[in-house]
């Protein structure tokens, strides 16, 4: 299938890395089972902007039992080393324990979920060394920041050479080594022979920045978003950019394809740009929005999207 390109834009790195004056983009994606089961994806609705994901899924338990599993909706890891001083990723929601906003519905009904947060230095959890100082786990957040502030504040000599000691912050800043693993979870049932729609929205983590340069001079990025040159070259940056990933192709724990999948892509306003790569045929649908179509559909990449306003 040919590739399809919106539009032109960018002024990004890829990845979890920050760039030069901006925020560094999170890709999270769906949701996962924590065993194989025999339940089918029925469909898959997903709507991705750089301020919302939205997605909804049936699945289908052909069995004629019921299937217990453990639903997560996992996000990337926030490597605070990686991230750099001072920390800065994307949009995120004032709370460092869920910092996406997210939610979920099942077969309508609000469903409550329970929340795993750790920190790993190397091979090592540190969560209990770091609860007992009043730090928090996740400093990425505006929240968080605070909090880590605060802790370092009232916290004493004894604590803070014993973190230092672990290697868990920096001596003379106090800045945190570890990394942050969140994932949040909760116990489903999939009744026999029976279909069961499951719905979850969250804030993307979206990299920001402003810039006047046209990165598309750089071969590599021109190439991560199917930016034609003779195009590419044309576009002038002078104002916002976002991008925007969704982690599509990997964790597949339910049995076999997507039966039906739609996708929206959504750039938020008529006049701004959206670019990515992608393997087939993006229908425009109304000013902002772009949708794909597809049956039996396994993906293959994951979508990492740019918009600039």
């Amino acid at each position: 299938m040919r590739k399809a390109v919106l539009a032109i834009v960018a002024v990004v790195a890829a990845g979890p890395a920050a760039a030069d004056d901006g925020a560094a983009v999170l890709a999270a994606g769906g949701i996962v089972f924590t065993r194989g089961t025999p339940v089918q994806m029925l469909s898959e609705d997903l709507y991705v902007s750089p301020q919302k994901v939205r997605v909804r899924f049936e699945f289908y338990n052909p069995a004629k039992r019921d299937v217990a599993t453990v639903v997560a909706f996992p996000l990337p890891d926030l490597d605070n080393v990686e991230l750099g001083p001072p920390t800065n990723i994307g949009t995120t929601k004032y709370d460092p324990v869920n910092f996406v906003g997210f939610r979920v519905r099942v077969d309508g009904q609000p469903q409550a979920f329970a929340t795993e947060q750790r920190a790993l230095l190397k091979d090592r959890d540190i969560t209990g060394l770091l609860k007992a100082a009043a730090m928090p786990v996740n400093v990425t957040t505006e929240g968080g920041r605070q909090a880590r502030e605060q802790a370092l504040e009232r916290m004493t000599p004894a604590q803070r050479a014993q973190l230092v000691a672990a290697g868990a912050i920096e001596d003379d800043t106090g800045f945190p080594n570890w990394t942050t693993r969140t994932r949040f979870y909760w116990a489903q049932v999939f009744p026999a022979e029976t279909t069961t729609v499951i719905e979850h929205e969250y804030q993307p983590v979206t990299g920001n920045w402003n810039t006047s340069r046209n990165l598309f001079d750089d071969p590599e990025l021109a190439k991560q978003y199917c930016a034609k040159p003779d195009i590419a070259h044309a576009v002038t940056l002078n104002g916002a950019a976002y991008q925007t990933q969704y982690v599509l192709s990997t964790a597949k724990t339910w049995s076999g394809p997507i039966r039906r999948f739609h996708l929206t892509l959504d750039k938020l306003k008529p006049g701004a740009v959206l670019s990515l790569c992608w393997d087939g045929v993006l229908k425009k649908t109304s000013p902002t929005t772009f949708t794909f179509d597809a049956r039996n559909y396994v993906p293959t990449h994951d979508i990492d999207m740019v918009v600039l306003e």
